[in-house]
């Protein structure tokens, strides 16, 4: 039985993302934790002292926002500070608001059994054609426009694609045919984020200014790898989530859960869900 980076992601919640680590906390887990650096009131202190079973690494902060390059950023800040640790047996990226919905034993149980795939989401339908559409053009001031629908700059970035579009500007067409969309969270092999670091150039070079990509570049770099038979979902077709998170997007953007719908979510087949509010932490 080996061990397990997780990766996390956080931006608020302290105390609710101290819960979710003390959940995880495990001999055969290591935490490497990147908070965004616009997060002014993070105690890292408490955080490193609080985790005695496990390893806790704290890398360095990136600025995020909403939609922009600096997602995958951060992502890749998470693979390349644990890759250069160790080789871990799984590599499972999380948020500070999600929660795993089974034990220690029963989650390094189900990746034992299932070594060697690779537990990413693709989109069902039109994955391709989205992903295409986020690539193939020049997105600029993503950091500044982030979800804005009416500003100013968004008109101006708007012109700006419009001429792209005259103009033909595909930027994407040699790695259209490796396409595709889908959750950026995701639990993968010692290899494979081995080969996501490797071609960190590469994914810097196409996924820089474009439109939500940390949707895309997993999905697309697993096509582009020779990993890329390995993809749970060929092995169980009937999962909606290959990634092993349960999300609610029917309720919400996603929902977010409560600790009395913690015991159904237990029940469920899947090893993590995402979100939960604050109250998770009485539970």
């Amino acid at each position: 039985m080996g061990k397990h980076a997780y990766l996390i992601i956080a931006h608020n919640s302290w105390k609710q993302l101290q819960f979710l680590i003390n959940t995880l906390n495990d001999s055969r887990n290591d935490f490497f934790l990147l908070i965004d650096k616009k997060s002014t009131d993070f105690n890292e202190a408490s955080f490193i002292n609080g985790c005695c079973n496990a390893s806790l690494t704290i890398v360095e902060p990136v600025s995020i926002f909403w939609g922009d390059y600096s997602q995958i950023k951060a992502e890749l800040a998470l693979l390349e500070a644990a890759t250069h640790k160790d080789h871990y047996d799984y590599y499972h990226l999380i948020s500070g608001v999600d929660m795993p919905l089974k034990s220690q034993d029963e989650i390094h149980d189900f990746f034992d059994v299932n070594q060697g795939r690779e537990f990413i989401d693709f989109d069902a339908h039109g994955g391709a054609e989205i992903a295409y559409e986020r690539m193939r053009y020049y997105y600029l001031l993503q950091t500044h426009i982030g979800r804005k629908r009416h500003t100013c700059l968004k008109i101006f970035r708007d012109t700006i694609l419009l001429f792209q579009k005259i103009l033909s500007i595909d930027r994407a067409r040699d790695i259209k045919q490796y396409l595709e969309k889908g959750s950026n969270w995701f639990s993968i092999t010692d290899d494979f984020a081995r080969y996501i670091v490797a071609h960190s150039e590469f994914i810097e070079e196409y996924f820089k200014m474009t439109y939500c990509a940390d949707e895309v570049f997993v999905q697309t770099m697993l096509n582009m790898s020779p990993y890329k038979d390995n993809w749970y979902g060929f092995k169980n077709k009937d999962i909606q989530y290959q990634n092993h998170r349960y999300v609610d997007w029917g309720r919400g953007k996603p929902y977010t859960f409560s600790k009395d719908e913690y015991p159904t979510l237990c029940k469920s087949p899947y090893m993590f869900a995402r979100k939960f509010s604050e109250d998770i932490i009485s539970s």
